[in-house]
């Protein structure tokens, strides 16, 4: 029943065990998995299914590859402190400051939800930390949520501390384990 797998005999030669799996699609990456067992978790994190076909035609032809995580919700990603599936990935709200007097959100960092954003700068913003009056949700089939400045504060005055004390940025512990 195992012809189609790389075998190997266990030492007492009794039974095989598959050591190679084969797939066409390396689903596992492109979805990602989260989950916790006795004495281990795992976090993978999704990948583009165009890279992972890439990366495994350069993996046959014996080229060097680098795949790192892409997310579906966007935003920016950090992943200098990503080694080989294991670390840390830094993901970051996409901020629109053309206008000075307002901040378009276009892309959201991945495990959060526009609710879950808006709530974290509504409380922020009653900390004092965030100098933010108005927040309107426009978001459809893309997300848009648009954050109107207290006078005489400015976007680019605002940004940072969006990013350091609401879930515009986030540091998602990555532990690559099947």
């Amino acid at each position: 029943t195992y012809s189609c797998f790389k075998l190997l005999r266990i030492k007492d030669g009794r039974n095989r065990e598959p050591v190679v799996l084969p797939a066409k699609v390396p689903a596992l990456l492109a979805l990602g998995a989260e989950g916790i067992a006795v004495g281990m978790s795992t976090r993978i994190m999704p990948h583009n299914l165009i890279e992972l076909m890439e990366a495994q035609v350069a993996h046959m032809r014996d080229e060097p590859i680098s795949v790192v995580p892409d997310f579906p919700t966007g935003g920016l990603i950090d992943v200098s402190g990503y080694e080989d599936g294991n670390g840390k990935v830094l993901v970051r709200a996409k901020l629109d400051t053309r206008d000075s007097k307002r901040i378009l959100i276009r892309e959201i960092p991945f495990t959060t939800t526009t609710e879950s954003l808006i709530s974290s700068i509504e409380e922020a913003a009653r900390k004092n930390r965030v100098k933010v009056t108005a927040i309107q949700d426009f978001t459809a089939s893309e997300v848009e949520i648009e954050l109107k400045l207290a006078r005489g504060v400015y976007a680019d005055e605002v940004v940072d501390s969006l990013y350091a004390f609401t879930d515009c940025e986030m540091s998602i512990s990555v532990a690559l384990l099947v």
